[in-house]
């Protein structure tokens, strides 16, 4: 049970925000297995680890002193292998002809420099391989690019990138309007994070001419083989050519989303006859993040073997494997809107219903019996990574072992199911036939808990509803949601009562499972927060809520339920 849980290590600030990795435009390469890069100009710490993990040679040319004392002060910081070079102007660097797999020019003005400056590029042509490739980026302004200056390297690729500013996030073939614009309309470009003022700019201009305000960012890959500009990567051809499939016939995009290390990089494979995707494929952007995806392509085969989650509510796989240690999972698109979107202020609107019907009827077809020690054991293993992360008071460490050990005394046999492990609203879409569809399996447990799927979705919902009625604050939002009387509450008792019934679980069970649930949440919270801030974690503060206020209606009216049948709950 709990087999993909029990084997994480659930370590504070692993992915946190600091941690993202950078130069995701490399994921845009026809390869990610480089033996040496060069860099013209210093690129940022994020992206210098990243290069650092594609190979083991990696040499930045600074233009003076100053640059390279700052850029062997970041890679100590960073831990990376990096040789740094100091460029003397008209002097060849001491590397070998024809020994570059990529050369990268990140100085400010990179395309005005790669024209204008004749010494570089014959350096570049000196150094680069046969079949290697170069890589830059510039802003709008910059009209007369590609120029002689890049037909004389190599095949051009250049691509529109969003946001106008810090880590690339969108790439999509600069002559594709099509799927540009299909970016623009369902939200997937990115606007700036780092400063707020060009951040508001952006998304002013883009309401008013979409294409026009964002498109003043571009890239530019060359080829020197100069193979046709306009293939997807080759490595993604190549691992759904292994599964029987060919890619090359379609559009695509790139999309990287930010801002934590465990989000893929996603691929969208545009279908000519409908301008809809028809395959998206994730990406690991860290070989530690494969089993990840490994657990999801698991996830989603095992379901549709056994013909589990409905037609079209879930996606189907259909290639998986590996390129350079990076895991690669290539998935059908479910075409729909956001859950989000289609959601209202009420509670028990028809749409979140039903995922309280699916969550309860996946739980239902796939109950397998085990011991309550067994499972006591299970849940004391993440208490003990709990209390050595978290510190709690001894009231609240004494009312979660207690919880626990009242799980190892039911008589009743606990029902395990198949869990999907992260059932918030944003891994949902409402789809053209009006049914949700449930994404992103990774965390899923075929073993897993009853009731926390539903427990963690209810959260997620009312969370959301509180928002559209203007309360922004989390757990306040819980707190009038689940710890007074409400429409939500209510519901939550009512659908705990029929999960219940329906699952076979013992009631007297219920109390352990909310509160184990929460513990839970807050470890995997533990791993995106640093580990000043670990007090901070919104999952541990509403653990401590609900233990202090355990004695509200609504918690005593769903932790003294009892087995009857659907619609009497207890008063």
């Amino acid at each position: 049970m709990l087999e993909l849980t029990l084997a994480t290590k659930f370590v504070p600030g692993t992915n946190a925000k600091a941690r993202l990795a950078g130069a995701s435009w490399t994921f845009l390469l026809p390869r990610l297995d480089l033996e040496r890069i060069v860099c013209f100009g210093l690129p940022t710490p994020a992206a210098l680890g990243t290069l650092t993990r594609l190979t083991q040679s990696v040499t930045v040319v600074c233009e003076d002193a100053w640059q390279a004392r700052v850029a062997l002060r970041e890679q100590s910081a960073e831990r990376n292998s990096v040789q740094v070079l100091i460029a003397a102007e008209g002097e060849p660097l001491p590397l070998p002809d024809t020994s570059v797999d990529l050369a990268v020019i990140v100085a400010h003005g990179a395309a005005r420099r790669l024209q204008n400056d004749a010494h570089l590029r014959r350096e570049i042509g000196r150094l680069c391989k046969p079949s290697g490739l170069i890589y830059l980026e510039f802003a709008r302004m910059a009209t007369t690019w590609p120029g002689p200056a890049a037909e004389e390297l190599g095949q051009a690729q250049l691509f529109w990138l969003t946001p106008l500013a810090g880590e690339m996030q969108t790439a999509v073939p600069l002559d594709d309007a099509r799927t540009m614009n299909y970016f623009l309309r369902h939200g997937l470009f990115a606007v700036s994070s780092r400063w707020a003022p060009l951040q508001r700019l952006e998304w002013i201009f883009a309401q008013q001419d979409p294409l026009n305000a964002l498109a003043r960012r571009f890239g530019t890959l060359i080829s020197r083989s100069r193979e046709p500009s306009d293939a997807l990567p080759r490595y993604l051809s190549s691992v759904a050519e292994a599964a029987g499939i060919d890619l090359d016939a379609y559009r695509w995009g790139l999309s990287a989303p930010g801002p934590y290390n465990s989000r893929k990089v996603l691929f969208y494979l545009f279908d000519e006859k409908t301008g809809v995707p028809k395959y998206v494929i994730k990406i690991t952007r860290d070989p530690a993040l494969n089993y990840r995806l490994e657990n999801e392509y698991r996830a989603l085969t095992w379901l549709h073997e056994k013909r589990l989650g409905g037609q079209g509510q879930l996606p189907r796989t259909v290639f998986f494997g590996y390129h350079h240690g990076l895991a690669i999972l290539g998935e059908t698109f479910i075409e729909g809107v956001p859950f989000r979107q289609r959601m209202s202020a009420q509670p028990n609107a028809p749409v979140a219903s039903s995922v309280v019907e699916w969550l309860t009827e996946l739980a239902e077809a796939t109950v397998t019996l085990a011991s309550p020690p067994q499972v006591a054991g299970a849940l004391d293993k993440l208490f003990n990574q709990f209390t050595q992360i978290y510190r709690l008071g001894p009231a609240h460490v004494d009312y979660l072992a207690r919880q626990i050990a009242a799980v190892g005394r039911s008589r009743e046999p606990l029902p395990l199911v198949f869990q999907h492990g992260d059932p918030g609203t944003w891994n949902m879409m409402v789809t053209t036939t009006g049914q949700v569809a449930f994404l992103d399996w990774e965390a899923a447990e075929p073993q897993g808990m009853p009731l926390w799927d539903l427990l963690y979705f209810l959260r997620s919902h009312a969370t959301t509803v509180s928002r559209l009625t203007g309360i922004r604050d989390s757990l306040k939002s819980f707190k009038r949601q689940f710890l007074m009387e409400s429409p939500m509450s209510q519901q939550l008792i009512e659908a705990t009562q029929r999960y219940c019934v329906r699952t076979g679980l013992a009631p007297e069970l219920v109390e352990p499972l909310f509160y184990t649930c929460w513990m839970h949440r807050a470890l995997k919270e533990a791993t995106r927060l640093p580990a000043a801030h670990l007090d901070r974690g919104h999952y541990v503060n509403l653990l401590r809520l609900c233990i202090e206020q355990r004695g509200a209606p609504p918690l005593r009216q769903l932790t003294s339920l009892r087995m009857r049948p659907p619609g009497a709950v207890a008063a």
